[in-house]
């Protein structure tokens, strides 16, 4: 499963699933740099980039604006 990076509180950050769940995990949890937006696979209690999955909403994000710019 993995989980996009909606906003942090304070320590915690706001990470929310493929079944639209949201979870507040310790910020400490995350690879330095971590942003909004950016997308993780939880292995072992720790969360690790998954850019694979993140290049492949960016594309399906940009291929329904391009469907939805020409009706």
């Amino acid at each position: 499963m993995y989980y996009s990076l909606e906003h942090f509180e304070h320590e915690l950050a706001v990470l929310v699933d493929d079944d639209e769940r949201s979870r507040s995990v310790p910020r400490a949890l995350l690879p330095a740099g971590a942003k909004p937006g950016d997308v993780f696979r939880e292995e072992g209690g720790a969360y690790l980039p998954a850019p694979e999955e993140a290049a492949r909403r960016r594309e399906e994000i940009l291929r329904l604006q391009a469907k939805l710019r020409k009706k």
